[in-house]
């Protein structure tokens, strides 16, 4: 076999190749029909819809059409596989596929998100959306699908594809952080709403290209999908599937995925209406739970290996289902429903918490739909030289769209146009109205006139439900755990294949797992490192500068270079920094008459919890609410003074 690989900084950045089009999915995910419907967004997430506010489609009708595209997404998965898996030119199996899916790939996904119909034909634009929809699931689905399949024969043994199984989690982490915790700042700072962030971005696409030039395929390498060099036997597409679908040691994962999914979908679309709307909290407030959320990952994932290793994956992952069940909560118990206005320590509190206990799952749940896919396809073409590892990846596709499109494309879309009220009865089915003159009137504004109340007193009810949802969904997930083998190492896999064709001799698998253990100890402990430099410090070190700059634009004596220094290099230093800091604010505020979060004991008691950047950003941020504040008092009062000479 081909050694494509020959070198780790090849392996990195040939798991790099996904990211662009992960990236610009999970950025789609999270914002794209909240963008388009803002019924659950508060005034603080203007940024994260269109311009005007308005709702672009048909909030009845498009949620159900949508779920019917993501699940089309899923179905397709299989014929795009069996292509990707028997497909035989010059060029190689895999190369034309994800080339041929580029450019339409790039195309639809921007056509996404330019509704032609404007404010007043919501028609036009569920179709036109649609249809686009259909096209980007579909190219997206032929690029990925090649991409993830080429991992068995581009990996020359299981240490190089667990490797570079560990570097694709990596990018995935760094990709969710930056849509959850990055893009909220950018697109508030900047004043940039989503859709003119995505044009920006489209171009990241153009990372899958890097397979192109790396897999080694095709006539000048000697056709290995004709089993050539490799000596591969190419499945038919229903044997394929009867391999894929009668793998009991997949199938029983696939259950827990699915049921996982699920909960864990819905959380990701709904996640800015839970921050913003349920929480009432601005982009910049975001970040900043998130960060405290994700920062930790490095860590969390790093003591998940250990456990795993002592435990089993299937302790290990119950552990992360659980912890995750009680982090959502987190969610309901910060609403403006629950703790009420004006109560933001609690909700930073209540919210930190709840990150913290969730960051222990979050790298589980972007490593394990990878690896275990990744894991049964190569054991089971060692064991039984048939290669169709694209049909395993694309079996789990298949699964987690259908579920994505129930969860997150049609519950979701539909609950969180439904309004509760304290001080009046039942519940209301709200959308945003567009009046002949073009003027708009958010959701929760005609909800409000519906029930007779003021604005302050309803409330979203989807924001409220979907805790509970995903809550359940995590905990069953947890029980049906209980059926999947201890681990997904390689002996484990080759044994349940043996139960399944006593004929298949299993010797050389162990033999290669007890030879490689060491090498792969080593190199996850490397993706540690760089997953804590950049999914983690990264962020707070970003925040810190955006913090330090309002500040210093309201002290001109503030030293920002060294306090930043400081802060996010010197352990305890922010103890330091956030007390002085906190005695300039207070000594304005007085002068302004205004009332700020004056937390000495929180700034020190958090320096002493979390010595090191960026998960004291916390009393930072903190910080950063007393100093918009003293902007606020500033601006009331250049406000009358204009007044009162006009």
């Amino acid at each position: 076999m081909i050694n494509a690989l020959n070198k780790k900084w090849k392996e990195f950045l040939y798991a790099f190749s996904g990211f662009g089009p992960n990236f610009l999915m999970v950025l789609m995910g999270a914002y794209f029909t909240d963008a388009i419907n803002p019924s659950a967004l508060a005034n603080s997430g203007e940024f994260q819809r269109f311009a005007s506010g308005a709702c672009f489609i048909l909030p009845a009708v498009f949620p159900i059409l949508y779920a019917i595209s993501k699940a089309f997404d899923g179905i397709i998965d299989i014929p795009f596989a069996h292509i990707s898996d028997t497909l035989s030119t010059k060029w190689g199996r895999r190369r034309p596929a994800i080339l041929f899916s580029l450019i339409p790939m790039i195309i639809s996904y921007v056509m996404c998100w330019i509704p032609i119909g404007g404010v007043n034909n919501p028609t036009l634009n569920t179709i036109w959306i649609i249809l686009w929809a259909l096209v980007f699931f579909s190219t997206y689905t032929m690029g990925m699908i090649a991409f993830y399949g080429s991992l068995s024969t581009t990996c020359i043994n299981e240490p190089q594809r667990l490797r570079v199984s560990a570097y694709k989690s990596f990018f995935d982490t760094i990709s969710y952080c930056l849509v959850y915790a990055l893009v909220p700042v950018i697109l508030s700072g900047a004043k940039v709403y989503i859709n003119e962030f995505v044009y920006i971005c489209s171009p990241l696409m153009l990372t899958l290209l890097i397979p192109i030039f790396m897999i080694k395929e095709g006539e000048k390498y000697g056709y290995p999908e004709n089993a050539g060099i490799t000596g591969e036997e190419k499945p038919k597409l229903l044997e394929s599937l009867r391999m894929t679908f009668k793998n009991k040691i997949f199938m029983r994962w696939q259950v827990v995925n699915c049921c996982t999914f699920f909960g864990l979908q819905m959380f990701l679309v709904s996640m800015n209406t839970l921050i913003i709307g349920g929480m009432g909290m601005n982009g910049l407030e975001m970040a900043l739970l998130n960060t405290c959320a994700f920062g930790p990952v490095p860590i969390m994932l790093y003591l998940f290996n250990k456990l795993k290793a002592k435990k089993g994956v299937r302790f290990a992952y119950q552990t992360c289902l659980i912890s995750f069940a009680v982090a959502i909560l987190s969610f309901f118990l910060g609403n403006k429903y629950v703790v009420g206005e004006n109560n933001k320590i609690l909700q930073y509190v209540i919210g930190i918490i709840g990150g913290l206990c969730g960051s222990w799952a979050i790298g589980a749940f972007f490593m394990m739909p990878y690896l275990v896919p990744a894991q049964v396809s190569s054991v089971e073409e060692k064991l039984t030289g048939k290669n169709h590892s694209a049909m395993y990846f694309a079996a789990n596709a298949v699964c987690s769209s259908i579920v994505s499109a129930i969860s997150g494309s049609l519950v979701y879309e539909l609950i969180k146009n439904l309004f509760i009220s304290k001080s009046a009865s039942g519940v209301i089915w709200a959308t945003g109205t567009v009046d002949e003159l073009g003027n708009v009137t958010n959701a929760i504004t005609v909800a409000a006139q519906q029930f007779g109340v003021p604005v302050n007193e309803v409330f979203n009810l989807g924001t409220l439900l979907v805790p509970f949802i995903v809550a359940i969904c995590c905990a069953l997930g947890a029980v049906l755990a209980a059926r999947m083998p201890k681990d997904y190492t390689p002996d484990l896999v080759a044994k349940e294949i043996k139960k399944l064709d006593p004929s298949v001799d299993v010797s050389a698998i162990e033999a290669d797992e007890q030879f490689h253990a060491k090498e792969e100890k080593g190199e996850i402990i490397f993706v540690q490192i760089g997953l804590c430099v950049l999914s983690g410090f990264i962020f707070g070190f970003i925040w810190l500068n955006f913090l330090f700059k309002s500040v210093k634009e309201f002290f001109a004596d503030f030293k920002r270079g060294l306090f930043w220094l400081l802060c996010a290099l010197v352990p305890f230093a922010s103890i330091f920094v956030t007390l002085k800091l906190n005695a300039q604010i207070k000594e304005k505020a007085t002068a302004l008459g205004v009332k700020i979060i004056d937390c000495n004991w929180l700034f020190i008691a958090l320096g002493i919890l979390f010595p090191i950047m960026p998960v004291n950003v916390v009393a930072l941020a903190l910080i950063q609410k007393n100093v918009n504040m003293l902007y606020a008092a500033e601006e009331g009062l250049s406000i009358a003074a204009e007044a009162v000479t006009a």
